[in-house]
């Protein structure tokens, strides 16, 4: 499959459904749209085209836990079949930033561990509260869409399984009776909950874990509905830390919305300057007057109404691969008719050429 014509005939197509039902009296008005649609950036963005490359790894995670940065406990949960991992250097970063106390932005390539930038301490410090026996929900994930949250919610339940710390997934797809909820978990992720899980929204609901995994819809609800109002006590709250997923897919209307939720959210439960905000985004193109950074950092802090320091806007750090010098070339060439009606294209054929 062309992936080029693929994009283009899914332009087109949404190019013709578009018009199917906005019908422009004004004829100024058609054009300019059509003008806009045609240049590209008001229905679609440009195609975008990403290489996958390797990243820089400079540490593992037990070397920050024995310098006291994480608690001891989480090399162990953030393991492999080889040990503790291996971190990249736009996931030590992340996590050293966020453990400084500052919002911070991860803005790099798919497959680069983004959820490790924030999971890995959050999880440290929900260990630390643990053991100062502090309950109530300590940080709140948020993705777009119900997909990603399962998604997360099934990793991190799998890495949680036995570490004392609980989680819940709570969508408007969670059964309020735990029955119900057992039976549902076990069709929607093909096995048996760990001990870490908080399955049903009545047992979230008398004793909220220590994360919870939610879209923005319903984190509007928890703070609206009667039974779900003491999962954030007024002005009582132990959370520390809230993360957007993909948070530039909120935008537009979507993003004025979460942006009042959030400062809604801070002041229900007393956070304002001291919940710690951390935002996920795609690789985002400077335009010709902006630097990433800059557009990154302005847009997080109308989202978050705090400030996020360029600093603090992480980006991926890509290995650069050593490349021996090239053999200068002969001034005369040694591929003969021969050669080439004998090779058979393998590697072995090709060495055996005495050049």
């Amino acid at each position: 499959m062309n992936i080029f014509k693929a994009v283009d005939n899914l332009r087109e197509t949404y190019h013709r459904y578009v018009f199917t039902f906005q019908k422009f009296r004004n004829p100024e008005i058609r054009k300019w749209v059509e003008d806009k649609m045609s240049e590209g950036g008001l229905l679609w963005k440009d195609t975008h085209v990403e290489l996958r490359r390797r990243y820089v790894s400079e540490i593992n995670i037990q070397e920050l836990a024995d310098s006291g940065l994480l608690h001891p406990k989480t090399p162990d949960i953030f393991s492999g079949e080889k040990g503790p991992l291996d971190l990249y250097k736009h996931q030590e970063e992340a996590i050293q930033t966020v453990l400084e106390g500052q919002n911070v932005i991860i803005t790099t390539g798919t497959g680069s561990g983004k959820s490790f930038c924030f999971g890995i301490p959050i999880i440290s410090e929900c260990l630390k509260l643990k053991e100062q026996n502090i309950g109530g929900i300590k940080a709140i994930l948020v993705y777009p869409m119900n997909a990603l949250a399962n998604s997360q919610y099934d990793e991190f339940s799998k890495r949680l399984a036995g570490s004392g710390l609980r989680l819940g997934l709570y969508t408007g797809d969670t059964p309020t009776d735990p029955d119900t909820a057992l039976g549902f978990h076990n069709d929607a992720f093909g096995r048996e909950p760990f001990d870490c899980e908080v399955l049903s929204r009545t047992e979230i609901q008398e004793d909220p874990p220590d994360i919870l995994m939610t879209n923005y819809v319903m984190l509007e609800l928890l703070m609206t509905r009667f039974e779900d109002k003491k999962l954030l006590p007024d002005r009582d709250s132990n959370l520390k830390f809230l993360v957007l997923d993909e948070i530039h897919t909120y935008s537009g209307q979507r993003g004025a919305d979460v942006a009042c939720l959030v400062r809604r959210l801070k002041e229900r439960t007393g956070t304002t300057g001291s919940l710690r905000c951390i935002g996920t985004s795609a690789t985002v193109q400077g335009g010709e007057s902006q630097k990433e950074e800059d557009l990154i950092s302005e847009f997080a802090a109308d989202i978050f109404g705090e400030s996020v320091s360029q600093k603090a806007v992480i980006k991926e750090s890509l290995l650069t691969l050593a490349f021996p010098d090239p053999i200068p070339l002969t001034e005369e060439i040694s591929i003969t008719n021969e050669m080439i009606e004998e090779f058979d294209g393998s590697i072995g054929s090709a060495v055996n050429f005495n050049l």
